[in-house]
């Protein structure tokens, strides 16, 4: 039996039931809604007429539908923007998580290539025998390990001692680190711990208690820890270097005079041969012998022939120029290799190293005792193009010096 009023209470409730499925989808609820309504309407059909009453039920139907899926619409928004909203917070998280991540592995990157680079300077300095050839790759090791180019190693010299320190390695050749005297000045003397000063952090390399040298890193004050673990490290190894260039100094060096022995003298001669024929320039080479020696020891003693020869080496070295070369040649004879000198300037410097020796006082007790020298000289290439010619021209010139009466220069082919 059909029943009107249940159709039209049915096409009435339409807009819940579109309300009530739309809050899973509004448009399915709608559509529920739609087609419940339609379906009431055709079960009306031949019941009710088309007139106002039904009119009015599709208008409030139709309005109620449009508010439900409205509605429906405002919650899904809401609920839209919550899982955006969490979503973002999530990715937010993950970010702050990866970044964390990130610095992390670079800090392990770091502190890894830090170790590394200490690992790899310890070694390079334990192993090496060639320490010259291993600054170069030190270098290297100081701009991995504070990450900067401007960074350098000073170390002790052949000798020893802070006074003689000398730059080592550093990170890149002309960084603009200033000179080490500006540097201990900045410090107020040899730094003897680690210190900031002026933009660079100053580290001490020290062991034993004894100082072997000094590491300059343009860095801020934060950079003092890291100076100072590396000097740590480092340091028995450096005073590995050191040693082997004190022995290596001393077996190249007079002990009596501090001049280069013989050795040394002649693989200098063949080294400044092979500058000057490659840029074809002039040498000079000059042997000083100082006269009647045995004499002297015979009449004075050894120690006085001792004090002797230390003087006159001393006159030699200061007599000539940084960049020339002297050495013990022998007994009581000394050489000197003169790069780019011309035979004039050659001729006037050993007459005047020869006249300031002949003035020179010596005192044994109360008697005041004076020497002499002779000094032959040779020109390259004039007077012999290979080494053994140069020094047999200049020892030839001596010879004649000696004959024609001593305290006098003599020149190679002139004699």
């Amino acid at each position: 039996m059909n029943r009107p009023e249940l159709w039209i209470a049915a096409a009435a409730a339409a807009p819940v039931l579109s309300y009530f499925l739309g809050r899973l989808n509004r448009w399915a609820g709608l559509a529920a809604g739609l087609l419940l309504f339609i379906f009431c309407s055709f079960m009306l059909a031949g019941e009710i007429s088309a007139g106002a009453p039904f009119a009015a039920l599709a208008l409030w139907v139709a309005a109620a539908l449009a508010h439900s899926v409205l509605l429906n619409g405002r919650h899904s928004d809401a609920a839209d923007r919550s899982g955006l909203e969490a979503a973002v917070k999530k990715a937010a998280a993950l970010e702050a998580e990866l970044a964390a991540i990130k610095s992390e592995a670079s800090l392990n990157a770091a502190g890894e290539k830090k170790s590394l680079a200490i690992y790899s300077a310890v070694k390079l300095l334990s192993e090496t025998v060639e320490p010259q050839t291993a600054a170069k790759q030190l270098g290297k090791y100081l701009a991995d390990y504070f990450g900067t180019e401007e960074a350098a190693l000073y170390m002790a010299g052949g000798s020893g001692g802070v006074a003689e320190m000398e730059l080592f390695a550093q990170a890149a050749k002309g960084s603009a680190l200033p000179a080490l005297a500006e540097l201990t000045a900045l410090a107020g003397g040899f730094p003897q711990e680690t210190a900031a000063a002026a933009g660079l952090v100053l580290a001490p390399v020290a062991a034993g208690g004894a100082p072997l040298g000094l590491i300059v890193v343009r860095a801020d004050p934060a950079a003092a820890d890291s100076a100072s673990r590396f000097a740590s490290d480092i340091s028995f190894a450096l005073k590995r270097v050191i040693l082997f260039r004190q022995v290596e100094w001393l077996s190249l060096t007079d002990g009596l005079t501090g001049l280069w022995r013989r050795g040394a003298l002649d693989e200098k001669i063949r080294e400044e041969i092979r500058r000057a024929s490659a840029f074809k320039t002039t040498l000079g080479f000059m042997i000083a012998d100082i006269d009647h020696f045995k004499r002297l020891n015979d009449t004075y003693g050894h120690q006085f022939g001792d004090a002797v020869l230390k003087r006159v080496a001393q006159l030699l070295k200061s007599g000539v120029y940084e960049t020339d070369f002297v050495g013990r040649y022998g007994g009581e004879e000394f050489g000197i290799v003169l790069p780019r000198a011309d035979s004039a300037g050659l001729l006037r410097k050993a007459e005047a190293v020869r006249a300031r020796i002949e003035a020179e006082v010596f005192s044994q007790g109360l008697e005041k005792v004076r020497l002499t020298v002779s000094i032959g000289i040779a020109h390259f290439p004039k007077d012999g193009r290979g080494p053994e010619e140069l020094v047999a021209a200049a020892d030839k010139a001596l010879y004649a010096a000696k004959e024609s009466g001593r305290n006098r220069v003599a020149e190679a082919g002139k004699s």
